[in-house]
């Protein structure tokens, strides 16, 4: 499903010379990168350009996003340096999973700022071995959304009055310039419509979307982008838990621990390499098919759709499989944002 790109997409921040904010973030129509064959793009850096070797979950749990204060385009790196640092080597952990923390010491104020946490950080990560992923938090929740955003072709970005950005990164490492101030006010709205109107042919192949109220369960589900981050994500792991490793002359084993033991539940190995999740219009159409896929594991979109179906043939509401206590949104599965 996924090319393997050698495209140099890091930027070097400490160069000032000729940088341009606005072309580092906007990607200009007539420019190569904007063709379809190349638009839209996602992409993900190996672990290995900080970790030499990796901690693999036997069963990874799935991950939870939280969005936390971050200093983002280009921050002052006296003052900034040390969150930054530490929310790029978390992420970049995207294997390790749930044993991502013990990456990390424990002691906050150890001198050691390449393995320490800052301290609010730190007090989500002494919560135990949770699989966390961090994502700015900002007005437009960009960043949330990027994902799915960075699923939409050229046409749609248009026809939504959406902004095309570059491509964008998953999970979250750094930025030079932040893409913020370039978005609309209500980004958030736009790309709900613009992600309806993406996943209706999949949900509802033979109907409009007018032709149904705005209170219709699988139309509020189609708008709800927290329902499809889980997964688009999930998607995203399985492709890139298919990437070669890069050799860095670990043989996969047991994990060794101080004491002499072995840590249970999982092998060390070497890194992944990073590479596009995807790249051009054709990948992103697979990767939605396979998000529909991953989001009606249970039936309840097929459920959903058909309950629809039926409305429209004049049998029975929309609304038969919500109960009047219910949110309909519960009644599929809900993805929740954490601050901090």
């Amino acid at each position: 499903m996924t090319i393997m790109s050698d495209d140099d997409t890091a930027t070097d921040p400490c160069d000032e010379s000729d940088f341009d904010p606005r072309s580092d973030v906007l990607l200009d129509p007539d420019e190569d990168h904007a063709g379809p064959d190349m638009y839209p793009r996602l992409w993900s850096m190996s672990t290995a350009m900080v970790f030499p070797a990796i901690i693999r979950p036997d069963t990874p749990d799935r991950p939870e996003y939280v969005t936390v204060p971050m200093p983002l385009g280009r921050p002052d790196l006296d003052v900034d340096s040390g969150r930054i640092v530490a929310v790029s080597r978390w992420n970049m952990l995207w294997e390790a999973a749930q044993f991502r923390r013990r990456f990390f010491h424990d002691d906050v104020d150890d001198d050691d700022w390449l393995h320490r946490l800052p301290p609010d950080l730190a007090r989500i990560a002494g919560q135990g071995d949770i699989n966390i992923v961090f994502v700015p938090r900002t007005e437009s929740r960009y960043y949330e959304y990027a994902p799915l955003f960075h699923l939409l072709p050229g046409a749609t970005l248009d026809r939504f009055r959406l902004p095309m950005l570059r491509g964008g990164q998953w999970p979250f490492f750094a930025e030079t310039t932040s893409p913020e101030p370039y978005l609309p006010a209500d980004f958030e709205r736009r790309l709900s419509r613009a992600w309806a109107s993406t996943v209706w042919r999949h949900l509802m192949p033979a109907s409009r979307i007018s032709g149904f109220t705005k209170d219709d369960p699988i139309r509020i589900l189609a708008h709800n982008l927290d329902f499809w981050i889980p997964p688009v994500t999930e998607v995203m792991e399985d492709e890139m838990r298919t990437w070669p490793t890069v050799d860095n002359g670990i043989e996969p084993g047991p994990v060794p621990l101080d004491d002499g033991s072995f840590f249970e539940g999982a092998t060390t190995a070497n890194p992944r390499v990073g590479s596009d999740i995807w790249a051009g219009e054709q990948q992103a159409a697979e990767f939605v098919e396979s998000t529909m896929e991953a989001a009606d594991k249970d039936g309840r979109l097929a459920e959903s759709s058909a309950a629809c179906v039926a409305r429209i043939r004049g049998m029975d509401p929309c609304t038969t499989h919500v109960t009047d206590d219910e949110n309909p949104l519960e009644a599929y599965g809900r993805w929740f944002t954490v601050g901090v």
